[in-house]
């Protein structure tokens, strides 16, 4: 919803284009190293009375953007959003594994992934509709609303679900528990496919953006168009892999997904060297992308999140830290290459697909070479 009114907000405190851009990309990154704090948190000391914090810090967060007096005031609140943000995406996961086990984790993660994507789709012109009719302020006496709503709901439905809770404290288990995670392979390559497609899916995002006003002569309001074909796809993709549920293995889930992605590039190439001018070219090729990330991700998290089973919060932060940092930076990074052609964003996203399927690749082989060696 922040999107809309960023121009406002640039305007009411006086401030450039850099602030005005930090009040965002800040967010998403504070926001990634917040979900490595939440998740170690809710495996020590329960899942609830950390997400009750967590919410609880967005409503404060959340108002005082609401009735800050300067950019400093305003810039703390968004500050105090992004620390609590971190909370939902991360102990969602978390709190559904407790509940459903490892066997049902992936097709719930594809579930709620396929609702936590109507934000970004919906949330535009709802933000735009909120600023024009109540001012820029308006977002965030919403959010502020919707917040303590959401406080209250959790409050009341949401249990205690982690009963065996991580013992110790301190830099040395906390460096124990990584080693343990990171040392594990299965961990780590399943962790890395969701990194690299997601670093894929918002380096096209991004590039694209710029493509629309430079190449292909739209407007903003063509972009938000066209920009929900990719959400879309992603959205397809999940509720597909929701659908299948265990009927088909991970392993398979992850490969496929992960080959669709890596030949829809090739399409995509193709595609747009033989219809430079329309936009379909590049959009429809990348909602196949976006479908693709979503058959392979649910599965790719739930099985990082299962690989070890007494630090399902911490595994599910540190995955969901790469998730939202290889976002930022690819997104980032890729708005550096960019030259008014389709050659850079080719490029970066077929790298980030090879990368993924070969993390997939390997995640694979080394799970079942763990259960061959549990059979035995």
């Amino acid at each position: 919803m922040y999107l809309p009114i960023m121009p406002a907000i640039q305007e009411v405190f006086g401030v450039t284009t850099f602030f005005t851009a930090l009040t965002f990309s800040l967010v998403l990154f504070i926001m990634a190293f917040g979900t490595l704090a939440y998740g170690r948190m809710s495996d020590r000391f329960g899942r609830k009375p950390v997400l009750m914090i967590g919410l609880t810090l967005f409503v404060a967060g959340s108002g005082l953007c609401a009735v800050a007096w300067n950019f400093e005031i305003f810039l703390a609140g968004r500050i105090l959003q992004a620390i609590a943000a971190g909370c939902g995406v991360v102990l969602a996961r978390a709190i559904a594994r407790d509940v459903y086990g490892p066997d049902k984790l992936a097709q719930v993660i594809a579930y709620l992934t396929t609702a936590y994507v109507l934000g970004p789709t919906l949330a535009p012109p709802i933000g735009g509709l909120l600023s024009d009719n109540f001012g820029w302020s308006g977002v965030f006496y919403f959010a502020t609303a919707v917040s303590v709503l959401i406080v209250l709901l959790a409050g009341l439905v949401i249990r205690e679900t982690h009963q065996q809770r991580v013992k110790g404290s301190g830099a040395g288990t906390l460096s124990k528990d990584y080693k343990q995670l990171l040392s594990n392979p299965v961990f780590v390559g399943y962790t890395l496919v969701p990194a690299f497609t997601s670093g894929a899916f918002f380096s096209l995002a991004a590039y694209s953006s710029f493509l629309m006003d430079d190449h292909y002569k739209g407007s903003s309001g063509d972009y938000g168009l066209y920009f929900m074909l990719l959400t879309l796809g992603f959205m397809s993709g999940n509720f597909i892999s929701g659908r299948l549920g265990n009927r088909v293995s991970t392993e398979y889930m992850v490969t496929i997904g992960c080959l669709i992605g890596l030949i829809t590039v090739e399409v995509l190439t193709v595609a747009v060297l033989v219809f430079p001018t329309i936009p379909l070219a590049l959009f429809l090729p990348g909602a196949a992308i976006g479908l693709a990330q979503g058959l392979a991700m649910p599965h790719a998290q739930a099985a990082a999140i299962n690989a070890e089973p007494d630090l399902t919060g911490t595994a599910s932060g540190i995955v969901m830290f790469l998730h939202f940092a290889s976002s930022a930076i690819s997104s980032l990074f890729i708005s550096t290459l960019y030259d008014k052609t389709f050659f850079p964003l080719i490029e970066v996203v077929f790298v980030l697909s090879v990368l993924a399927l070969l993390s997939g690749v390997i995640a694979n082989f080394y799970r079942r070479k763990e259960a061959q060696n549990t059979l035995v």
